[in-house]
């Protein structure tokens, strides 16, 4: 079975139309799915490079209604809404999920959204059609995954390590993102694999594992053991120095054939 590439974008960032560049750049180099990260003054779960891109974008004046804009202008890939709950509340759930639904949006993941207090959203999400996609970590209980298991409707996100978004990252050897196989997956917790394992005992929903995962080797091994794999700030890196969109590609393009062979 093919393993998911999913790698996470952020709305606006380095502009407004050069995200959409990013996007396209993504299905070109073999996502099968991408995340569009919705900018957040206070996004933490996520690490230095993802919060930067997240601040340039604001700074930049992008808004919800952007996000909306850009993912009704793109369809090469099924998008998913990462976003914080506060900005979602405030719209308004009915309206903000009825809203991503007609923009084509395929679901979406809220990291601050506990599931214990999801039912309102979930109702909202439900009603349009969207599936939330909930968060697990090492430190999860059997108890609050096999909750989680109940409330799915897509894939879980499986958090590869405690800490924040890119907080272990390696630099990709060039643009293309290559690098020495014997890295293997330094910098990931060294349970990941049995995270996977016990989580895997507890559901059947995918499982696709993200956080810190920045080289094809890195995507490579944890691929072996899980359904799909999630990158974004060694993406969103690229560009914060300088890559173009065809950097990207060749990057994703990278991941993929890595992925594809574990």
């Amino acid at each position: 079975m093919r393993k998911l590439l999913i790698p996470f974008v952020t709305a606006g960032y380095p502009s407004k139309a050069r995200c959409l560049d990013l996007l396209k750049a993504c299905a070109a180099g073999g996502a099968d799915r991408i995340e569009l990260g919705i900018p957040f003054s206070d996004p933490l779960a996520d690490g230095p490079v993802i919060q930067a891109t997240s601040q340039a974008a604001l700074d930049g004046g992008t808004t919800l209604a952007d996000a909306f804009a850009i993912a009704e202008k793109f369809r090469e890939r099924p998008l998913l809404f990462m976003g914080y709950y506060n900005p979602i509340l405030q719209f308004g759930l009915p309206r903000f999920f009825g809203r991503a639904a007609r923009a084509g949006v395929a679901g979406a993941v809220v990291p601050d959204l506990p599931p214990e207090e999801s039912a309102e959203a979930r109702a909202a999400a439900s009603k349009a059609g969207l599936p939330l996609i909930f968060l697990c970590a090492p430190t999860t209980t059997d108890a609050r995954v096999r909750l989680i298991d109940r409330l799915s409707r897509d894939f879980i996100y499986l958090v590869s390590m405690k800490g924040v978004t890119g907080a272990q990252l390696r630099r990709p050897a060039g643009h293309g993102g290559g690098s020495r196989a014997s890295q293997g997956v330094a910098g990931l917790s060294n349970g990941v694999g049995a995270f996977v394992k016990r989580v895997r005992r507890l559901t059947k929903r995918p499982l696709c594992v993200g956080f810190g995962i920045a080289t094809p080797a890195q995507a490579r091994e944890v691929a072996a053991a899980a359904d799909g794999v999630i990158v974004g700030s060694a993406l969103l890196r690229i560009v914060r120095d300088g890559g173009t969109a065809r950097d990207v590609e060749r990057f994703v393009g990278s991941l993929r054939r890595a992925i594809d062979r574990h």
